[in-house]
């Protein structure tokens, strides 16, 4: 597993969503270390410079908190403060269910973690988009053909769902999470004609140069993996974390909005208090979107660290 590490002091791990890298956390790692924590920023499963397996089964959920598990153990680290981006969330949430030993608290944003439910995650969103006569990106994504349509025009892919996402995006050019059957995939974000002012062509560059190494399909291979998850994690029907947490998302996030009548994420965030009941805080950034790393690295600096230094002082004050 390829990773950044810097600093010294309490583990932090900054685990990045889709379409990212360790990349996204680059303005976090060094003002973090710099106030006292070693972090630790990696590429996971698929992504960048990490390894990325062939078969689909090796992208369920129990694999990617495995990956998290056995990447403290080659640090040498016994305990962790686990911070997730999008598809870093439920693999942040996974793993305090599956290993609360293992981490002091946990900060997530964007996507709000869901519990398991009484069927697989997709079953439910398939059924209503059928009727509606509507594909949904977390299926489309997870079609092994779908990875060749977007390295043919990689640069666009990245460029467009990273303004489209973003808060400085108008609201009819942002992405959008569901679509017409008439309706191709590439119609359902906006590709500008110039950079959005957050995000530089060495960025780009970057990310565009990382996802030629081994193409997006591993990355892709997450979505495709979301109901064998389901399957194999039955064991944490009814868990809750009781950690302390802190859920983070921009006011502006096109993935939180409901569409052709379906509101996925309501749900979700109706139960945060429920699965974190030690949940901190819930802060909403206004003019923001879905990357606010990218978007807002200054303010993204000191909420984290406040919260990383509240989860210390609390550790030091007697029981």
């Amino acid at each position: 597993m390829h990773y950044v590490d810097e600093g010294h002091g309490p583990l932090v791990l900054l685990l990045h969503g889709y379409p990212f890298l360790w990349y996204l956390w680059r303005n976090q790692i060094r003002a973090v270390a710099a106030s006292g924590y070693r972090v630790v920023a990696p590429d996971q499963r698929g992504y960048g410079q990490t390894e990325a397996p062939d078969a689909v089964a090796a992208y369920d959920i129990t694999h990617l908190v495995g990956d998290v598990v056995g990447l403290m153990s080659a640090l040498g680290e016994k305990s962790a403060v686990l911070v997730g981006q999008d598809w870093g969330s439920p693999v942040v949430f996974n793993a305090v269910l599956m290993r609360p030993d293992l981490f002091r608290g946990v900060l997530m944003m964007c996507s709000p973690p869901q519990a398991r439910g009484p069927v697989p995650p997709l079953a439910t969103m398939r059924a209503a988009l059928d009727q509606k006569g509507l594909d949904f990106y977390q299926e489309y994504l997870g079609r092994p053909e779908i990875a060749q349509e977007i390295m043919r025009d990689l640069r666009s892919f990245l460029l467009g769902i990273f303004y489209s996402t973003s808060g400085c995006c108008p609201d009819d050019e942002q992405w959008r999470s569901m679509w017409t059957k008439d309706e191709k995939f590439f119609d359902t974000f906006t590709v500008p004609q110039t950079l959005p002012s957050y995000l530089s062509r060495q960025a780009l560059d970057y990310y565009v140069n990382e996802f030629s190494r081994n193409g997006i399909g591993p990355a892709n291979k997450w979505y495709a993996a979301i109901d064998r998850g389901w399957e194999v994690t039955s064991f944490l029907d009814g868990a809750t974390v009781k950690l302390p947490a802190l859920f983070l998302t921009g006011e502006r996030d096109p993935s939180l909005k409901p569409l052709f009548g379906i509101d996925r994420q309501g749900p979700a965030f109706e139960s945060l208090t429920v699965n974190f009941p030690n949940m901190r805080e819930i802060i909403t950034m206004p003019g923001v979107g879905h990357t606010p790393p990218e978007e807002k690295p200054d303010d993204i600096n000191e909420i984290l660290l406040r919260f990383l230094n509240d989860i210390e002082v609390s550790a030091r004050q007697p029981n």
